[in-house]
């Protein structure tokens, strides 16, 4: 009977910390997106993987996300963003790894010229669905014509990454376009999954 309680009890310790680091994860995920979707960049890099600043520097992503969130050619928003899933940390090469899933919804506005024809709206409406369609998906584009503004939903994979599994986890955002780059950060097994 005492090794039945024994048992018990290790089996609700683990269990207990298993929630435990992945609500460390979802907790830190979501400061993370919060701080992006608030425009504060400088905040957002503080979850970012800090290996990842050798190859990009900081002040220069903090940078780019400024240019591209305050470009007055483009609106940009993001809505509902919502973790899916995080799967079950692996440790490798001493480091810990969780892949997590993310959905958020976005509305993009381009600025049209002021002198832009309806042929010419038209062109433009065409090349931007289908280049967004490319990189969502079809299914996950919409346009809206009175608004002309773009609809999209975008799921994306993250991988967590945390020294000790438990806490102070970074995130390193799964681009195709970045291969070269997820190359360099992460354990080769994880670049072949």
């Amino acid at each position: 009977m005492r090794r039945v309680v024994v048992i018990l009890f290790l089996l609700v310790q683990t269990i207990s910390q298993a929630q435990d680091y992945k609500s460390n994860i979802k907790a830190s995920f979501s400061d993370y997106l919060d701080a992006i979707v608030n425009l504060e960049f400088e905040r957002s890099m503080d979850y970012m993987l800090p290996e990842f600043f050798e190859i990009v520097p900081r002040e220069q992503l903090v940078g780019l996300m400024e240019q591209t969130f305050n470009n007055p050619d483009i609106h940009f928003k993001i809505k509902n963003p919502e973790i899916l899933k995080v799967e079950d940390a692996q440790k490798i090469d001493g480091k810990y790894y969780a892949l997590l899933t993310y959905a958020n919804d976005m509305e993009i506005q381009l600025q049209a010229a002021a002198d832009e024809t309806s042929e010419e709206k038209g062109m433009r409406v065409s090349l931007t669905q289908a280049a967004f369609e490319q990189s969502f998906g079809k299914d996950n584009v919409v346009y809206n014509d009175s608004l002309d503004q773009y609809l999209i939903h975008s799921e994306t994979d993250v991988y967590s990454i945390s020294e000790n599994g438990v806490t102070d986890w970074k995130f390193l955002v799964l681009e195709e376009k970045q291969k070269a780059i997820l190359e360099k950060l992460l354990p080769a097994q994880l670049i072949e999954d």
